[in-house]
């Protein structure tokens, strides 16, 4: 409950609260209303840096330069005090008329005390303690942002004398119509922020490159090593002078919390849990599917077929529009509400930040940092989300490498149901999982070869540890609708049309125009039957449409019997594999560029038509 969770308590804006940092991507706007005064409040994106070299970090400077801020509210962890306060020092040198948010003041009283008044008296701002979950504190806040309580400090960071110096000569070349203060602007310059470059001419540039140039050979270390080992010192020093322990014994929690985030424990546990969301999946998917489908025959039967009457052209649109009720009803909710159920309760409980610590080493070989398993995650739910989640990664390359590992070897909750759904239920589990190992190995060799050929080096991780609790049925549900509602706004309607297409051209012959031309690929190679091809192009459009169409083109045969276990295992591998859905591309095309997101949707299809020939290949051999 951070930054997001206060927002919402402040203005009643809904913002979807996780236990991780990124889900505010660029930002929300709310009101608050004190004592007939009213204030516009703006949720910036969640970030540990101002120095704009991310593009969250670059929202928030666009956001404090342009916007016309009378209070900046800097949310600082209670529980994670150095840190937040490194952030707070950033804000505090440019000059910026602040308070500082002080949220799970609850959670850390269990385990410090922390003396609120000298902590304002050192930083030399008002620090208003306060509690998202608890809402302790919260109009406290709320009155001291339209009263106008919020001040510029006084308060520097002492750095290093070679620092120091350096910073001094910046501020004597500065223009005086800067909108942050002078010693704030140098700092940055000298921190390679890109942003501030662009306000100073050639010369100060020249003059910053010197200066860099000069500290690195007399160091050995960069200016901006060199300024967050200063920042650093300096919060931990606060943080000694108004941070006592309490008595408290180390919880239950804290303790199951060190073996989640310990390898040796922390792996098999891991492990353990991507076992039962995945047996959970199969098992209790199947269950409702059939439940569903149970309900379904038994209420509607053939009602709706049954309208069009002797009428061929009315007959093929109702069965269109049957067959697609039949195929979201079967999809949505055994298999993508059973995932967002589970990743909520992951979230709530604050197990998923946890994996992402404990595997931010492994992420390293990939070019990326542990923070990237939360996009990864997202992606077993959707796509979408899972590469907008991509804009919080530091640089462009990982934003690329990760990009393409998500949308080539990370299943989507539709993926997924045509996996454990098609290939589980009429091949075997043994053949889903399968194909689930082939994701797993095809992600970590293009994680591998993309970050040897862009050379790229992985940032740190920098995150919040948010305590062990028990989920939030509330919150669990919310998150689930929130997620799934799209598949009814959205996915409906088009699978509709979509499926009303395919059974008029059925009806009228016409499908052969597009299904002959694919045949050499579809029939050839990859060993299934041709209308196949009319499946998978359908499922660029939504992937949880090829599934519903398939069922569509077999024309009321029964799947089993359409297709061999032998083709389901082929259409499971290439359905997990080829082109992302038109939604992801436009999500790609905003994130990495139009380049970036061609090459990679071609060659995730070149991908998926191999494996899935090798696969045929293979089955057909033994």
């Amino acid at each position: 409950m951070g930054k997001s969770s206060l927002f919402t308590r402040l203005t009643g804006v809904g913002v979807i609260s996780s236990n991780y940092p990124g889900t505010t991507v660029e930002f929300d706007e709310g009101v608050v209303t004190r004592n007939g005064k009213t204030v516009s409040v703006h949720d910036l994106p969640g970030t540990y840096s101002m120095s704009g070299n991310s593009d969250d970090e670059k929202v928030v400077l666009r956001d404090l330069w342009e916007g016309r801020n009378d209070t900046v509210i800097l949310v600082a962890d209670a529980t994670n005090l150095v840190s937040s306060l490194v952030l707070c020092f950033e804000a505090l040198e440019l000059g910026l008329p602040t308070i500082i948010a002080l949220t799970k003041i609850d959670e850390a009283r269990k385990r410090n005390r922390i003396d609120i008044d000298a902590l304002s008296g050192i930083l030399g701002v008002p620090v208003m303690p306060v509690s998202s979950k608890t809402s302790e504190g919260v109009d406290a806040l709320a009155d001291a942002v339209c009263e106008g309580k919020a001040r510029a400090s006084g308060f520097r960071v002492e750095y290093m004398p070679d620092i120091e110096k350096a910073i001094v000569a910046l501020e004597d070349g500065l223009p005086d119509n800067l909108k942050f203060n002078k010693r704030g602007v140098a700092v940055k310059l000298l921190e390679e922020s890109e942003p501030f470059d662009e306000m100073i001419g050639t010369d100060l540039k020249h003059t910053v490159a010197v200066m860099k140039k000069l500290y690195r050979d007399g160091t050995g270390q960069s200016l901006a090593v060199g300024i967050a080992s200063s920042r650093y010192a300096e919060a931990e020093n606060i943080v000694s002078d108004v941070v006592s322990e309490s008595d408290t014994k180390p919880s239950l929690a804290d303790r199951i919390s060190d073996v989640m985030i310990t390898p040796v424990t922390g792996i098999p546990i891991l492990l353990a849990v991507c076992l039962v969301i995945l047996t959970t999946i199969v098992y209790v998917g199947s269950f409702l599917d059939g439940v569903v489908s149970s309900v379904y025959e038994a209420v509607v039967g053939t009602a709706i077929i049954d309208l069009g009457g002797d009428s061929e052209f009315w007959t093929a649109v109702l069965t269109g529009i049957d067959g697609s009720i039949q195929a979201i009803m079967s999809l949505v909710i055994p298999y993508i509400m059973v995932f967002y159920i589970i990743l909520g309760i992951l979230e709530d409980s604050g197990y998923l930040t946890r994996a992402v610590v404990l595997l931010d080493r492994t992420m390293h070989h990939f070019g990326l940092h542990g923070g990237s398993f939360i996009p990864i995650i997202v992606g077993l739910g959707c796509n979408v989300p899972a590469i907008m989640a991509v804009r919080t990664v530091q640089s462009r390359r990982e934003k690329v490498i990760l990009s393409s590992m998500i949308v080539m070897a990370v299943p989507c909750s539709a993926q997924m149901a045509i996996i454990m759904g098609a290939t589980g239920s009429y091949s075997g589990i043994v053949y889903a999982f399968g194909i689930l190992v082939m994701l797993v190995c095809l992600a970590v060799v293009t994680g591998v070869l993309m970050n040897r050929f862009m050379k790229y080096e992985p940032s740190n991780l920098a995150m919040e540890l948010p305590d062990l609790q028990v989920p939030s049925a509330k919150n669990v549900l919310f998150k689930t609708w929130y997620r799934i509602k799209d598949f009814f706004y959205i996915a409906f309607p088009l699978l509709v049309v979509g499926s009303i297409v395919v059974e008029v051209l059925l009806q009228y012959e016409l499908l052969d125009v597009i299904v002959d031309p694919l045949s050499p690929v579809i029939v050839g190679m990859l060993g299934l039957p041709a209308v196949c091809s009319i499946a998978f192009i359908v499922g660029i459009l939504r992937k949880e449409m090829a599934l519903g169409m398939l069922q569509i083109l077999a024309g009321g045969v029964a799947l089993e019997a359409f297709m061999t276990p032998d083709q389901f295992v082929v259409f499971g591998v290439v359905m997990a594999v080829y082109m992302p859905c038109v939604a992801t591309l436009i999500t790609m095309w905003r994130e990495i560029g139009w380049k970036e997101t061609v090459g990679v949707s071609v060659l995730s299809i070149v991908v998926a038509i191999l494996l899935g020939t090798a696969t045929n290949l293979l089955l057909q051999a033994f």
